[in-house]
C-alpha cells in the first residue's frame, strides 16, 4: 500500500512539474526565438504570448520594443531617401549650369553667375541645417546657459528682418515686451530660433498680412507666440511640421527656399532648454507657433 501511495505520489509530482515546466519552459522558448529574431534584424516579428503575469509582461515590452525599432528603421529609409532627394536636386542643377559654361551654350555672365551662386548657397544652408540637426539628435548640441532678458532678445531679432518686412509689405507688431522676462538660455540658440521662426513668417505669409509676436507669462513660465496672417495649415498637417524636410504643399513651399529643416531644430532647441514649441491655427488666419520655456526663478 505504502509503495502504491508513493508510486501515486511520484506520478502526480512529476505529471504537475512536466505542466509546470511545459507552462513556463514554452513561453520562454519562444521569448528567447524572438529576441534572436530581433537581434538579427527581423522587426516585423511579434509573438502572440498572451499572459497576465511577469512573463506576459516581458512579451509585451518584447513587441513594443520590436515595433519601435521597425518604426525606427522606416524612419531612417525615408530619411535616407528624402536626404538624397534633397541633395541631388540642387546638384543636379549646379551640374547643368556648370556644363551648359563649359560647352559654351552659355555665357558666365553675372545673371548666370548669380543663379550659380543662389543654389550654392541653398545647397550650403542645408548642409548647416542637417549638421545642426544630427548635433541636437545625438545631444552634442553644445548650449551656454546664461540669464538671458527674452523680451529683449526678442526685440532685437525682430529689429533685424526691418528691410525685409518692407520689401514683402508685412506688417509687424510688438506685445508684452515693456518688462523684462529673464529665463535661463544659450543666447546665440535662441536667436536661431528666433530667427527661424520670424524668417518662416516673413517667407510664408501673403503681401499686406500681419505678424504679432506676443510675449505672456506666470511666476513658473512664460510663452512667446509668433502669430501670421493667411495662409493657414490644415488640422492634419499641423503635428507634421516639425518632421525632417517635411514642407506643406502650398505657398509654404520650397520654392520660397526652405530646406524643411528649421523647425525641426527649433523644437530641438526648444526642448533643451526644458521647454516647448507648438504649431496651432493663428487668430489671423495663419500659423501660431508658441515657444514656452521655464521662468527664471526670483526674477
Amino acid at each position: 500500500m505504502l509503495a502504491l501511495i508513493g508510486l501515486l505520489a511520484i506520478t502526480l509530482a512529476a505529471l504537475f512539474s512536466w505542466m509546470l515546466s511545459r507552462h513556463l519552459i514554452t513561453p520562454i522558448e519562444s521569448l528567447s526565438s524572438s529576441t534572436r529574431r530581433l537581434a538579427g534584424g527581423d522587426y516585423e516579428h511579434r509573438n502572440d504570448i498572451k499572459r497576465q503575469d511577469e512573463l506576459g509582461q516581458l512579451a509585451d515590452n518584447i513587441n513594443q520594443l520590436a515595433q519601435s525599432l521597425s518604426e525606427g528603421r522606416h524612419a531612417r529609409e525615408r530619411w535616407l531617401a528624402d536626404m538624397s532627394h534633397e541633395l541631388r536636386t540642387p546638384v543636379a542643377i549646379l551640374q547643368g549650369e556648370i556644363q551648359a559654361l563649359v560647352d559654351g551654350i552659355r555665357r558666365p555672365d553675372p545673371q548666370r553667375l548669380a543663379s550659380l551662386e543662389q543654389e550654392i548657397h541653398h545647397l550650403h544652408k542645408l548642409l548647416d541645417d542637417l549638421h545642426d540637426l544630427a548635433l541636437a539628435d545625438s545631444g552634442s548640441l553644445r548650449y551656454h546657459m546664461e540669464p538671458l532678458d527674452l523680451a529683449a532678445l526678442t526685440d532685437e531679432t525682430a529689429a533685424a528682418f526691418d528691410q525685409r518686412l518692407s520689401e514683402h509689405n508685412l506688417t509687424l507688431e510688438l506685445e508684452g515686451m515693456e518688462q523684462p522676462c529673464i529665463i535661463m538660455g544659450d543666447d546665440t540658440r535662441l536667436r536661431q530660433l528666433l530667427h527661424n521662426l520670424i524668417d518662416n513668417a516673413v517667407k510664408y505669409t501673403d503681401a499686406g498680412g500681419l505678424i504679432r509676436l506676443s510675449l505672456t507669462g506666470n511666476e513658473q513660465q512664460v510663452s512667446l507666440t509668433l502669430a501670421d496672417s493667411a495662409p493657414g495649415v490644415s488640422d492634419d498637417l499641423l503635428p507634421r511640421l516639425f518632421d525632417h524636410l517635411f514642407r506643406v504643399e502650398n505657398s509654404r513651399n520650397r520654392q520660397l527656399g526652405g530646406s524643411g529643416l528649421g523647425l525641426a531644430i527649433c523644437q530641438r532647441i526648444a526642448n533643451a532648454h526644458q521647454g516647448e514649441l507648438q504649431a496651432t491655427h493663428s487668430p489671423l488666419g495663419g500659423l501660431a507657433m508658441t515657444l514656452t520655456l521655464p521662468r527664471l526663478k526670483n526674477t
